[in-house]
């Protein structure tokens, strides 16, 4: 068997923005087994609820109208080194 590792360590999704704002429904455990991605950047797009996991190694964090109230609990920021969260609903950063 030929197995397939996919290593995504960047994910920058930019929604152009429409007259009519569609909410993006998704598996908020999707980041789950993404164990190197170093990058995530989404503008332009409004989901539907916020993730469980970011990934440890995690170091820009840009994501524009963050959904959830807080970041996953099980996130620790160690490597963080860019959280930009404008337009978020992020009350507090307690880890």
């Amino acid at each position: 068997k030929c197995k397939r590792l996919f290593k995504i360590e960047i994910i920058c999704l930019d929604f152009s923005i429409s007259d009519k704002e569609e909410t993006v429904e998704w598996n908020e455990n999707a980041f789950m087994k993404m164990k190197n991605l170093k990058i995530l950047i989404i503008r332009n797009c409004k989901f539907s609820k916020g993730p469980n996991y970011f990934p440890e190694g995690l170091r820009v964090l840009e994501w524009h109208r963050y959904p959830s109230n807080c970041l996953p609990s099980n996130f620790d920021p160690i490597n963080l080194v860019i959280c930009k969260l404008p337009d978020s609903s992020i009350t507090s950063f307690e880890f």
